[in-house]
C-alpha cells in the first residue's frame, strides 16, 4: 500500500466545509478486510501455473 506524508498549510474559509472536515476527522471510516487463507491461495496458484506451463500430451 502506498503511503505519503502531507505537510502543507492551507486555509478553509467556508464554514460548511470546515464543519464537514471536522466531522470527517472525528469519525474515521472503518475498513473491513475479508480473511483469506494465503497458503491455500498460493498453493492453488502454483498448481495453475504448473498446469499452464506443462507440455501438453499429444496422442
Amino acid at each position: 500500500m502506498a503511503t505519503t506524508s502531507f505537510d502543507k498549510s492551507f486555509a478553509v474559509e467556508n464554514e460548511q466545509a470546515c464543519t464537514k472536515f471536522l466531522e470527517a476527522v472525528s469519525n474515521p471510516r472503518t475498513v473491513n478486510v475479508k480473511h483469506r487463507d494465503l497458503k491455500a491461495e498460493s498453493s492453488k496458484g502454483l498448481k495453475l501455473l504448473a498446469r499452464r506451463f506443462s507440455p501438453s500430451v499429444k496422442s
